[in-house]
This record gives C-alpha cells, sequence and structure tokens, in this order.
C-alpha cells in the first residue's frame, strides 16, 4: 500500500513540476518579448536557457532528496538487521545445552554462597578445580566465556547495546556481582580475562543507578 502510494505521489509530483515549468516557460518568455521587448528569437533562446536552469536545480533538489531518503532507507534496514542479529545471539542462552550450564552454574551460587565472598575465595577456587567438580568448572568458564564474547560485541558495535541491556542487563549485573572476587583473581594472571563483561556488567550497573 505505501509502495502504491508512493508512485502515485511521484506521478503527480512530476505533472506538478512539467506544468510548473511549462507556466514559468511562458512567464519567461511574456517578460522578455513583451517587458524587455526583446526579438522573438532572442526570447525563446533567454527563456529556453532559463527553464533548462531551473530544471537542472530542481533535478538536483530530486537526487538530494532521493540519497537522504536512501540513506534513511539503508540506516532503518541496518538497524532492523542488526535487531534480527541481536536477537539470534542472544537466544543461543536458551538453548537446551546452555539451560543445562545455566542450572550448573545456579547451582553454585546456592550451594557455595559463602565461598564466593573475597575471605572465602580459596575455598571455591578448591572447589572448582577439584576433578570431582569438573562440570562446575566448565560450567563456569562457558557461561563466563559467552559472557565476554556478547559484551565484547556490544561494546564494538557488533550487537544492539539497548536490546543486549534489555535481555540481560540486569543477569549480567547479578552473576558479575557475584563472580567479582573470582573474577579479579584470574585477571591477577590473565589480566585480559572476561574484561569486556566486566566494563559491560559496571557501565550497566552504573547507569542503573542513576
Amino acid at each position: 500500500m505505501n509502495s502504491l502510494f508512493n508512485k502515485r505521489y511521484h506521478i503527480r509530483l512530476v505533472w506538478l513540476i512539467i506544468i510548473c515549468l511549462a507556466l514559468t516557460f511562458c512567464a519567461v518568455f511574456f517578460a522578455f518579448r513583451y517587458i524587455v521587448e526583446w526579438d522573438a528569437a532572442k526570447s525563446l533562446d533567454n527563456t529556453t536557457k532559463v527553464t533548462l536552469a531551473i530544471l537542472a536545480f530542481l533535478t538536483l533538489i530530486y537526487h538530494i532528496h532521493n540519497l537522504e531518503n536512501q540513506i534513511k532507507t539503508q540506516e532503518a534496514s541496518n538497524r532492523q538487521n542488526l535487531s534480527k542479529y541481536t536477537y539470534d545471539i542472544c537466544s543461543d542462552f536458551r538453548k537446551p545445552i546452555m539451560m543445562e550450564i545455566n542450572d550448573e552454574v545456579r547451582l553454585l551460587f546456592v550451594e557455595h554462597k559463602d565461598k564466593l565472598e573475597r575471605q572465602n575465595l580459596h575455598l571455591l577456587i578448591t572447589h572448582i578445580n577439584d576433578s570431582k567438580n569438573k562440570e562446575c568448572r566448565q560450567a563456569l568458564f562457558i557461561t563466563l566465556n559467552y559472557f565476554e564474547s556478547i559484551s565484547a560485541m556490544v561494546l564494538a558495535g557488533d550487537l544492539d547495546n539497548e536490546i543486549v541491556k534489555r535481555l540481560y542487563g540486569r543477569l549480567f549485573g547479578k552473576y558479575y556481582k557475584k563472580l567479582e572476587h573470582y573474577i579479579n583473581y584470574v585477571q591477577e594472571e590473565s589480566p585480559r580475562s572476561w574484561i569486556n563483561f566486566e566494563k559491560l556488567a559496571i557501565k550497566w550497573i552504573n547507569e542503573d543507578k542513576h
């Protein structure tokens, strides 16, 4: 429907321009012929030049307007594609394999809550490094690495910040606050570990305070 409307609008606009040019041609020719009192040939020649100059100017305006519309259309398309891509990437967190990992991490938060405190961090490290708790360690690292990838893409502009924040803003803040001491511990040996997740989580936490 919008396409049909735009087509009719452009057709009417073209006819309006043609009519205006015809009227302009007649008015200019009349002015040259009867006001300035040039002969018919000279009046016609100069009227044609004036009309063509006006037509060139209108053509330039049309192309500028058309270019602006194309830019706006492309920007809208890019935003739509970015939104779709963002939802597709974020939906990975809800897949069955990630749900099992999420359950493992949440179990760690519930059953070993005290070990997440700074003074008891050595107990957490001992727990997750125990070969019997290999699944817990893997779940923790997979989750943090996933958050790190999402955060890096958001900070680089490859994912829509507002969409990711609406979906995972509180979750990022919750996980970061619980794992802050462990992240700092790992960063002592590997300073770049989960740095984007940390940066984005802190940014969103500070934004929510205002």
